[in-house]
Protein backbone atom coordinates (compact mmCIF):
# COMPACT_ATOMS: atom_id res chain seq x y z
CA UNK A 1 0.00 0.00 0.00
CA UNK A 2 1.52 3.38 -1.34
CA UNK A 3 1.53 6.08 1.50
CA UNK A 4 -0.35 9.12 0.86
CA UNK A 5 -0.17 12.79 1.36
CA UNK A 6 -2.69 15.64 1.94
CA UNK A 7 -2.95 19.04 0.10
CA UNK A 8 -1.67 20.61 3.59
CA UNK A 9 1.06 17.90 3.87
CA UNK A 10 -0.50 15.88 6.76
CA UNK A 11 0.48 12.07 6.27
CA UNK A 12 -3.39 10.04 5.07
CA UNK A 13 -3.73 6.40 5.45
CA UNK A 14 -6.05 4.42 2.78
CA UNK A 15 -9.24 4.62 5.07
CA UNK A 16 -9.18 8.08 6.38
CA UNK A 17 -12.31 10.41 4.91
CA UNK A 18 -11.08 13.68 6.57
CA UNK A 19 -7.96 15.15 7.16
CA UNK A 20 -6.94 15.70 10.72
CA UNK A 21 -4.90 18.77 9.99
CA UNK A 22 -6.86 20.95 7.41
CA UNK A 23 -10.29 19.02 7.65
CA UNK A 24 -11.02 19.15 4.25
CA UNK A 25 -12.96 16.12 3.15
CA UNK A 26 -10.65 13.56 1.84
CA UNK A 27 -11.37 10.87 -1.51
CA UNK A 28 -10.22 8.42 -3.16
CA UNK A 29 -9.40 8.19 -7.23
CA UNK A 30 -9.05 4.50 -8.35
CA UNK A 31 -7.94 6.14 -11.94
CA UNK A 32 -4.44 7.76 -10.33
CA UNK A 33 -4.95 5.99 -7.16
CA UNK A 34 -4.32 8.19 -4.77
CA UNK A 35 -6.33 9.63 -1.87
CA UNK A 36 -7.16 13.46 -2.24
CA UNK A 37 -8.47 16.46 -0.67
CA UNK A 38 -11.63 17.94 -1.65
CA UNK A 39 -13.17 21.11 -1.92
CA UNK A 40 -16.52 21.56 -2.23
CA UNK A 41 -18.42 23.28 -5.35
CA UNK A 42 -21.64 24.78 -4.50
CA UNK A 43 -25.15 25.56 -6.11
CA UNK A 44 -24.88 29.66 -5.39
CA UNK A 45 -28.46 29.80 -5.47
CA UNK A 46 -29.39 26.93 -3.12
CA UNK A 47 -26.01 26.08 -1.32
CA UNK A 48 -26.27 22.41 -2.24
CA UNK A 49 -22.99 21.06 -3.12
CA UNK A 50 -22.93 19.79 -6.71
CA UNK A 51 -19.12 18.96 -7.26
CA UNK A 52 -16.36 18.24 -5.03
CA UNK A 53 -12.87 20.04 -6.65
CA UNK A 54 -9.35 17.98 -5.88
CA UNK A 55 -6.78 20.06 -3.96
CA UNK A 56 -4.50 18.51 -5.66
CA UNK A 57 -5.35 18.96 -9.39
CA UNK A 58 -8.31 20.51 -9.49
CA UNK A 59 -10.02 17.84 -10.91
CA UNK A 60 -13.72 17.33 -10.27
CA UNK A 61 -15.57 14.00 -8.69
CA UNK A 62 -18.74 12.90 -7.05
CA UNK A 63 -19.39 11.10 -4.26
CA UNK A 64 -20.28 7.81 -3.60
CA UNK A 65 -23.55 6.46 -2.68
CA UNK A 66 -22.60 4.37 -0.20
CA UNK A 67 -20.40 7.67 1.60
CA UNK A 68 -23.20 10.31 1.16
CA UNK A 69 -25.65 7.57 2.41
CA UNK A 70 -24.29 5.10 4.55
CA UNK A 71 -20.70 6.68 5.44
CA UNK A 72 -19.16 3.54 4.33
CA UNK A 73 -17.23 4.40 1.34
CA UNK A 74 -14.42 7.02 0.61
CA UNK A 75 -13.93 6.31 -3.09
CA UNK A 76 -14.87 8.59 -5.46
CA UNK A 77 -17.50 8.66 -8.78
CA UNK A 78 -15.39 9.56 -11.44
CA UNK A 79 -18.06 8.14 -14.45
CA UNK A 80 -20.30 10.94 -15.14
CA UNK A 81 -23.94 10.16 -14.35
CA UNK A 82 -23.18 7.00 -11.94
CA UNK A 83 -24.20 7.03 -8.49
CA UNK A 84 -21.54 4.29 -7.33
CA UNK A 85 -17.80 4.40 -7.63
CA UNK A 86 -15.98 1.64 -8.72
CA UNK A 87 -15.68 -0.43 -5.76
CA UNK A 88 -19.24 -0.11 -4.51
CA UNK A 89 -20.40 -1.13 -8.15
CA UNK A 90 -18.90 -4.53 -8.02
CA UNK A 91 -21.49 -5.42 -5.40
CA UNK A 92 -24.69 -7.43 -5.84
CA UNK A 93 -25.79 -8.12 -2.42
CA UNK A 94 -25.21 -5.85 0.79
CA UNK A 95 -26.89 -6.12 4.07
CA UNK A 96 -30.54 -4.82 4.27
CA UNK A 97 -31.04 -1.38 6.19
CA UNK A 98 -32.33 -2.31 9.58
CA UNK A 99 -34.39 -0.18 12.18
CA UNK A 100 -33.54 -2.33 15.16
CA UNK A 101 -30.68 -2.29 17.57
CA UNK A 102 -28.66 -4.48 15.69
CA UNK A 103 -28.15 -2.16 13.36
CA UNK A 104 -25.35 -0.28 13.96
CA UNK A 105 -23.15 -3.92 14.61
CA UNK A 106 -24.53 -4.66 10.70
CA UNK A 107 -23.14 -1.42 9.57
CA UNK A 108 -20.22 -2.01 11.57
CA UNK A 109 -19.22 -5.42 9.92
CA UNK A 110 -20.18 -4.03 6.76
CA UNK A 111 -17.66 -1.04 6.99
CA UNK A 112 -15.41 -3.47 7.70
CA UNK A 113 -16.19 -6.09 4.93
CA UNK A 114 -15.95 -2.53 2.16
CA UNK A 115 -12.43 -1.57 3.86
CA UNK A 116 -11.47 -5.07 2.92
CA UNK A 117 -12.63 -5.09 -0.18
CA UNK A 118 -11.46 -1.93 -1.42
CA UNK A 119 -7.97 -2.86 -0.23
CA UNK A 120 -8.24 -5.77 -2.16
CA UNK A 121 -9.19 -4.12 -5.40
CA UNK A 122 -6.47 -1.45 -4.57
CA UNK A 123 -3.65 -3.98 -5.19
CA UNK A 124 -6.07 -5.76 -8.48
CA UNK A 125 -5.34 -2.08 -9.70
CA UNK A 126 -1.35 -1.59 -8.61
CA UNK A 127 -1.02 -5.25 -10.48
CA UNK A 128 -2.92 -3.82 -13.84
CA UNK A 129 -5.46 -6.87 -13.19
CA UNK A 130 -9.01 -5.91 -14.67
CA UNK A 131 -11.15 -5.22 -12.67
CA UNK A 132 -14.59 -5.47 -14.44
CA UNK A 133 -18.36 -5.01 -13.14
CA UNK A 134 -21.15 -7.74 -14.50
CA UNK A 135 -22.81 -4.70 -16.11
CA UNK A 136 -19.47 -4.28 -18.26
CA UNK A 137 -19.00 -7.69 -18.97
CA UNK A 138 -21.87 -10.03 -17.77
CA UNK A 139 -19.98 -13.27 -18.64
CA UNK A 140 -16.18 -12.32 -17.18
CA UNK A 141 -17.25 -9.57 -14.85
CA UNK A 142 -16.50 -9.34 -11.21
CA UNK A 143 -19.04 -9.37 -8.02
CA UNK A 144 -19.22 -9.54 -4.65
CA UNK A 145 -21.96 -10.43 -2.02
CA UNK A 146 -22.26 -9.84 1.60
CA UNK A 147 -24.48 -12.13 3.06
CA UNK A 148 -25.87 -13.08 6.67
CA UNK A 149 -26.76 -16.03 8.21
CA UNK A 150 -28.63 -17.23 11.81
CA UNK A 151 -25.01 -15.68 13.15
CA UNK A 152 -25.38 -12.17 12.54
CA UNK A 153 -29.50 -11.93 11.49
CA UNK A 154 -32.13 -14.58 13.32
CA UNK A 155 -34.68 -12.85 10.69
CA UNK A 156 -32.82 -14.21 7.45
CA UNK A 157 -33.75 -17.55 5.58
CA UNK A 158 -30.19 -18.79 5.60
CA UNK A 159 -28.72 -21.45 8.78
CA UNK A 160 -25.15 -21.12 7.23
CA UNK A 161 -23.52 -18.84 4.51
CA UNK A 162 -20.47 -20.13 3.37
CA UNK A 163 -17.56 -17.63 1.70
CA UNK A 164 -16.81 -18.49 -1.99
CA UNK A 165 -16.78 -17.85 -5.49
CA UNK A 166 -18.64 -19.18 -8.46
CA UNK A 167 -18.99 -17.63 -11.93
CA UNK A 168 -17.44 -14.25 -10.89
CA UNK A 169 -19.21 -13.99 -7.95
CA UNK A 170 -17.60 -13.60 -4.31
CA UNK A 171 -19.57 -14.06 -1.57
CA UNK A 172 -18.52 -13.45 2.01
CA UNK A 173 -20.31 -14.19 5.10
CA UNK A 174 -20.94 -10.70 6.68
CA UNK A 175 -20.21 -13.14 10.42
CA UNK A 176 -16.31 -12.75 8.99
CA UNK A 177 -16.05 -9.09 9.98
CA UNK A 178 -16.78 -10.55 13.42
CA UNK A 179 -13.24 -10.67 15.75
CA UNK A 180 -15.39 -12.90 17.92
CA UNK A 181 -16.83 -15.60 15.44
CA UNK A 182 -13.76 -15.34 13.19
CA UNK A 183 -11.42 -16.30 16.10
CA UNK A 184 -13.51 -19.10 17.09
CA UNK A 185 -13.20 -19.85 13.49
CA UNK A 186 -9.84 -19.64 13.30
CA UNK A 187 -9.30 -21.84 16.10
CA UNK A 188 -11.75 -24.71 15.31
CA UNK A 189 -10.45 -25.30 11.48
CA UNK A 190 -6.97 -25.28 13.14
CA UNK A 191 -5.72 -22.02 10.99
CA UNK A 192 -2.62 -20.36 12.29
CA UNK A 193 -3.86 -17.31 9.62
CA UNK A 194 -7.89 -15.75 8.94
CA UNK A 195 -7.92 -12.72 8.16
CA UNK A 196 -11.27 -10.68 6.36
CA UNK A 197 -8.60 -9.50 3.93
CA UNK A 198 -7.51 -13.15 3.56
CA UNK A 199 -10.34 -14.22 2.34
CA UNK A 200 -11.30 -11.23 -0.63
CA UNK A 201 -7.52 -12.28 -1.33
CA UNK A 202 -8.17 -15.81 -1.64
CA UNK A 203 -11.72 -15.92 -3.29
CA UNK A 204 -10.07 -13.15 -5.72
CA UNK A 205 -7.83 -16.08 -7.07
CA UNK A 206 -10.37 -18.11 -7.69
CA UNK A 207 -11.93 -15.48 -10.18
CA UNK A 208 -8.51 -15.10 -11.45
CA UNK A 209 -8.08 -18.44 -12.45
CA UNK A 210 -10.35 -18.50 -14.80
CA UNK A 211 -9.25 -14.95 -16.47
CA UNK A 212 -5.39 -16.16 -16.35
CA UNK A 213 -5.50 -19.73 -16.97
CA UNK A 214 -7.07 -20.34 -20.29
CA UNK A 215 -4.58 -21.70 -22.67
CA UNK A 216 -3.79 -25.30 -22.76
CA UNK A 217 -0.19 -24.53 -22.18
CA UNK A 218 -1.28 -23.04 -18.94
CA UNK A 219 -3.45 -25.77 -17.97
CA UNK A 220 -0.76 -28.14 -18.22
CA UNK A 221 1.84 -25.93 -16.41
CA UNK A 222 -0.62 -25.51 -13.77
CA UNK A 223 -1.32 -29.23 -13.54
CA UNK A 224 2.15 -30.23 -12.95
CA UNK A 225 2.75 -27.69 -9.79
CA UNK A 226 -0.81 -27.74 -8.26
CA UNK A 227 -2.09 -31.21 -9.40
CA UNK A 228 -5.49 -31.77 -12.37
CA UNK A 229 -7.92 -29.43 -11.03
CA UNK A 230 -10.59 -31.59 -12.86
CA UNK A 231 -10.54 -33.35 -9.45
CA UNK A 232 -14.20 -33.73 -7.41
CA UNK A 233 -14.44 -30.40 -5.58
CA UNK A 234 -17.51 -31.81 -3.83
CA UNK A 235 -16.14 -34.56 -2.91
CA UNK A 236 -12.42 -33.12 -1.35
CA UNK A 237 -14.28 -30.46 0.52
CA UNK A 238 -16.33 -33.57 1.92
CA UNK A 239 -13.15 -35.58 2.55
CA UNK A 240 -11.29 -32.27 4.47
CA UNK A 241 -14.20 -31.76 6.77
CA UNK A 242 -14.67 -35.01 7.40
CA UNK A 243 -10.99 -35.48 8.62
CA UNK A 244 -10.67 -31.87 9.91
CA UNK A 245 -7.79 -31.43 12.28
CA UNK A 246 -6.73 -35.29 12.39
CA UNK A 247 -5.70 -34.60 8.63
CA UNK A 248 -1.51 -34.61 8.69
CA UNK A 249 -0.67 -31.14 7.84
CA UNK A 250 2.27 -31.39 4.24
CA UNK A 251 5.13 -29.64 4.92
CA UNK A 252 5.54 -28.73 1.33
CA UNK A 253 2.20 -27.29 0.81
CA UNK A 254 1.50 -23.62 1.84
CA UNK A 255 -1.47 -24.16 4.47
CA UNK A 256 -3.73 -27.13 5.40
CA UNK A 257 -6.46 -25.69 3.41
CA UNK A 258 -4.42 -25.73 0.24
CA UNK A 259 -4.23 -29.81 0.70
CA UNK A 260 -8.25 -29.50 -0.71
CA UNK A 261 -7.80 -29.42 -3.64
CA UNK A 262 -5.87 -28.08 -6.58
CA UNK A 263 -8.08 -25.20 -6.84
CA UNK A 264 -7.55 -24.48 -3.56
CA UNK A 265 -4.15 -24.71 -3.50
CA UNK A 266 -3.85 -21.99 -5.94
CA UNK A 267 -6.16 -19.66 -4.28
CA UNK A 268 -3.96 -19.90 -1.19
CA UNK A 269 -0.81 -19.31 -3.55
CA UNK A 270 -2.29 -16.19 -5.12
CA UNK A 271 -3.23 -14.68 -1.72
CA UNK A 272 0.14 -14.92 0.29
CA UNK A 273 0.91 -13.40 -3.89
CA UNK A 274 -0.91 -10.62 -2.68
CA UNK A 275 -0.25 -10.49 0.79
CA UNK A 276 3.99 -10.52 -0.61
CA UNK A 277 3.25 -7.45 -3.05
CA UNK A 278 0.93 -5.09 -0.85
CA UNK A 279 3.40 -5.52 2.08
CA UNK A 280 5.84 -5.17 0.48
CA UNK A 281 4.68 -1.82 -0.90
CA UNK A 282 4.18 -0.02 2.16
CA UNK A 283 7.37 -1.61 3.74
CA UNK A 284 9.39 0.43 0.56
CA UNK A 285 7.02 3.65 1.36
CA UNK A 286 8.68 3.90 4.81
CA UNK A 287 12.02 3.49 4.20
CA UNK A 288 12.66 -0.40 5.18
CA UNK A 289 13.71 -1.67 2.04
CA UNK A 290 16.11 -0.54 -0.29
CA UNK A 291 16.46 -0.33 -4.23
CA UNK A 292 13.86 -0.40 -7.03
CA UNK A 293 10.16 0.29 -6.48
CA UNK A 294 8.46 -3.09 -5.91
CA UNK A 295 6.20 -3.06 -9.27
CA UNK A 296 9.86 -3.25 -10.68
CA UNK A 297 11.26 -5.71 -8.85
CA UNK A 298 11.40 -9.11 -10.62
CA UNK A 299 10.30 -11.93 -8.57
CA UNK A 300 13.32 -13.24 -6.94
CA UNK A 301 13.80 -10.04 -5.74
CA UNK A 302 10.25 -9.76 -4.25
CA UNK A 303 10.97 -13.46 -2.71
CA UNK A 304 14.50 -12.34 -0.92
CA UNK A 305 12.61 -9.11 0.19
CA UNK A 306 9.74 -10.91 1.50
CA UNK A 307 11.92 -13.06 3.58
CA UNK A 308 13.67 -10.54 5.39
CA UNK A 309 10.68 -8.28 6.19
CA UNK A 310 8.62 -10.85 7.05
CA UNK A 311 10.81 -12.18 9.82
CA UNK A 312 10.93 -8.85 10.64
CA UNK A 313 7.35 -8.72 11.20
CA UNK A 314 7.15 -11.31 13.53
CA UNK A 315 9.87 -10.61 15.52
CA UNK A 316 8.20 -6.89 16.16
CA UNK A 317 5.06 -9.04 16.60
CA UNK A 318 6.68 -11.01 19.33
CA UNK A 319 7.92 -7.87 20.44
CA UNK A 320 4.83 -6.50 21.43
CA UNK A 321 3.43 -9.83 23.05
CA UNK A 322 1.37 -10.67 19.77
CA UNK A 323 1.48 -13.63 17.24
CA UNK A 324 3.31 -14.00 14.34
CA UNK A 325 1.94 -11.78 11.32
CA UNK A 326 3.18 -14.29 9.23
CA UNK A 327 3.08 -17.48 10.14
CA UNK A 328 3.93 -19.66 7.63
CA UNK A 329 7.11 -21.02 6.24
CA UNK A 330 7.48 -21.43 1.97
CA UNK A 331 9.00 -24.45 0.84
CA UNK A 332 10.43 -24.66 -2.56
CA UNK A 333 7.79 -26.39 -3.79
CA UNK A 334 5.34 -23.48 -3.07
CA UNK A 335 7.63 -20.98 -3.97
CA UNK A 336 7.58 -22.08 -7.39
CA UNK A 337 3.64 -22.15 -7.19
CA UNK A 338 4.11 -18.31 -6.60
CA UNK A 339 6.39 -17.66 -9.02
CA UNK A 340 3.63 -19.25 -11.36
CA UNK A 341 1.50 -16.68 -9.85
CA UNK A 342 3.57 -13.92 -11.06
CA UNK A 343 4.07 -15.34 -14.52
CA UNK A 344 0.34 -15.48 -14.94
CA UNK A 345 0.40 -11.20 -13.90
CA UNK A 346 3.40 -10.74 -15.75
CA UNK A 347 3.57 -13.16 -18.52
CA UNK A 348 6.32 -11.11 -20.25
CA UNK A 349 8.55 -11.23 -17.34
CA UNK A 350 12.33 -12.39 -17.60
CA UNK A 351 13.09 -15.36 -14.76
CA UNK A 352 15.83 -14.65 -13.17
CA UNK A 353 18.55 -16.88 -10.59
CA UNK A 354 15.62 -18.70 -8.56
CA UNK A 355 15.67 -18.75 -4.28
CA UNK A 356 15.01 -22.12 -3.07
CA UNK A 357 12.94 -22.40 0.17
CA UNK A 358 12.59 -19.50 2.29
CA UNK A 359 12.15 -19.29 6.29
CA UNK A 360 9.89 -16.94 6.91
CA UNK A 361 9.20 -16.66 10.94
CA UNK A 362 12.48 -17.24 13.13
Amino acid sequence: MKNFLCSCGQVLFFENTLCTHCHRRLGFDPVSRNLLALDPVRDLRSDATLWWRAAQTGQFYHRCRNDTEFDLCNWLVTTPGQPYCLACSLNQTVPGVRVDNDWQQCHRWWRSMEQAKRRLLFTLLELGLPVQSKSENPQFGLAFAFLEDWRSNPLVDEAHVLTGHAKGLITVNLAEADHVLREQARQRFGESYRTLLGHFRHESGHYYFERLIVTAADHEEFRALFGDERADYDLAIEDYYRVGMERERRADMISAYAQVHPLEDWAECWAHYLHMVDTLETAEQFGLTRGEQTVDLCIEQQIEQWSQVSVMLNSLNRSMGLEDAYPFVLSAQTLNKIRFVHRKIYPNSTPKQTVASVGMHP
